[in-house]
């Protein structure tokens, strides 16, 4: 007789009877090559905090735009720069360092008229039950991660734009109290979006089916 039972190895040959996928308004859909747009821009800075557009994703319900901020480093002792990388990856290590409703924020002002904001501080919407369908527009952050050393560390998201917006420019807006980040506006040129989101792709044919 052995010290441990037996143990019962799981079945993970069943196939899942449904698996998730989120709905159209939170997240780009999967399996798609969007159509990019070429952007490289600096939306706001400080001493210390750059944020930066880097590009836009065009899918046929809506409009990816890629972003990062990064924080430098200038002289702190270790302790005090891993303190402040929590800080501003939003407290995420140590709940406490960062005030939510100081977090950034980023907005964006449509052609006509309308305007989309995110929630306060990082993370996703919330959106509840996936059956009901917000009101739009809508513009959700999905963080990708966050890479550094004791030199620089940069946030690389995304900002999910739904649905697809009309022929138009853009207005990209920031602001993050909590980095002293003062209120900042950028222009995108003005894009057909309708022709760009019928050059994305599915990367199967059965997408579409």
């Amino acid at each position: 007789m052995t010290f441990f039972p037996a143990v019962v190895p799981s079945d993970d040959d069943e196939v899942p009877s449904e698996s998730y996928r989120a709905p159209e308004w939170a997240a780009p859909p999967t399996g798609w090559l969007p159509s990019r747009i070429g952007v490289s821009a600096l939306l706001a800075s400080t001493d210390d905090v750059a944020i930066t557009i880097r590009g836009l994703a065009v899918y046929p319900t809506g409009v990816a735009l890629d972003v990062d901020w990064s924080l430098r480093s200038r002289g702190q002792t270790p302790r005090e720069w891993a303190d402040l990388s929590d800080r501003f990856e939003g407290g995420r290590w140590r709940p406490g360092r960062a005030d939510p409703a100081r977090g950034i924020r980023f907005g964006v002002a449509l052609a006509d008229g309308t305007k989309a904001l995110t929630e306060l501080g990082h993370g996703h919407h919330h959106f509840g039950d996936d059956a009901v369908v917000p009101d739009p527009p809508l513009l959700t952050l999905n963080e990708h991660g966050g890479t550094g050393d004791d030199e620089l560390f940069t946030t690389s998201a995304s900002l999910w734009l739904w649905p697809l917006p009309s022929a138009g420019a853009l207005d990209l807006v920031v602001s993050w109290p909590e980095f002293d980040v003062a209120e900042a506006r950028h222009t995108l040129d003005a894009v057909d979006f309708a022709i760009e989101a019928a050059r994305a792709r599915p990367l199967w044919p059965t997408l579409t089916d």
